[in-house]
């Protein structure tokens, strides 16, 4: 008695895992499919990317020559070189300000 009932019990283990198996073979494909698709997806959208960072260098390079030649140009140079001397004698005169703002404050005191 316990010999059939071994055996059906086997049987029936076989049966299950042969079940299984089919199962996992059936979802490799699938998941292998996904998995291509997800890598080709990945793929195009890393291109994309690629692309425009490209452009933006490329523009950013543009952009830094053209500043380049315009410092060349004598007017431009001493307008940016005003422009900077205007900047720096405000914030000179800011921090003298500051300066005698907290004199006043210690004398005061």
């Amino acid at each position: 008695m316990k010999f059939v009932g071994i055996a059906a019990l086997l049987a029936g283990i076989t049966t299950g895992a042969s079940a299984q198996e089919q199962t996992k073979e059936t979802e490799k494909p699938c998941f292998f499919k996904q998995a291509f698709r997800d890598m080709k997806e990945s793929a195009k959208r890393q291109r994309e990317i690629d692309k425009a960072n490209f452009k933006a260098q490329k523009m950013e390079t543009k952009a830094f020559y053209q500043e380049q030649k315009a410092k060349r140009n004598p007017e431009v140079r001493k307008m940016v070189q005003e422009q900077e001397y205007q900047k720096q004698m405000a914030e000179a005169k800011a921090r003298q300000e500051a300066a005698q703002k907290r004199i006043d404050e210690a004398k005061g005191n």
